[in-house]
């Protein structure tokens, strides 16, 4: 088990990033976290839009460990803590899409902010600062 554990850790640092953090950010969590956040905004009216918003979510979820990758990761206290805080958001919205709980994926939306939020920051240059 412990040889496996090594395998996974080996196979993932010998990983090459394709996109940028930029990409990263505007191609796939943006409008995914947009999914969750506007959720309210455009209601699912059918299986096929429910399935489209789990997607969003699960997408949303996965994108932290794109974020937690060691070529990607700025350092391992805060960094980790923000990218841990967006995909708990992500796994509670995919859960709720999966049970079409909308009120649920309502509640989310201070949680999904706040990991935006925290992570931006610390991270976004210029972020919240006065020209």
């Amino acid at each position: 088990m412990r040889y496996l554990v090594l395998l996974c850790a080996l196979t993932l640092l010998a990983q090459k990033p394709v996109g940028t953090m930029k990409d990263l950010m505007w191609k796939i969590i943006y409008p995914t976290s947009n999914a969750v956040f506007y959720v309210g905004h455009n209601p699912q009216k059918s299986e096929k839009d429910w399935q489209e918003l789990q997607n969003n979510a699960l997408t949303l979820a996965e994108s932290a460990n794109l974020l937690m990758a060691p070529e990607r990761a700025l350092d391992q206290a805060r960094w980790m803590q923000d990218a841990n805080l967006l995909r708990a958001a992500g796994e509670k919205a995919f859960k709720a899409a999966t049970t079409h709980d909308l009120p649920a994926l309502e509640a989310l939306n201070d949680e999904l902010y706040e990991a935006c939020q925290s992570c931006h920051e610390h991270y976004r240059p210029g972020y919240k600062r006065k020209p």
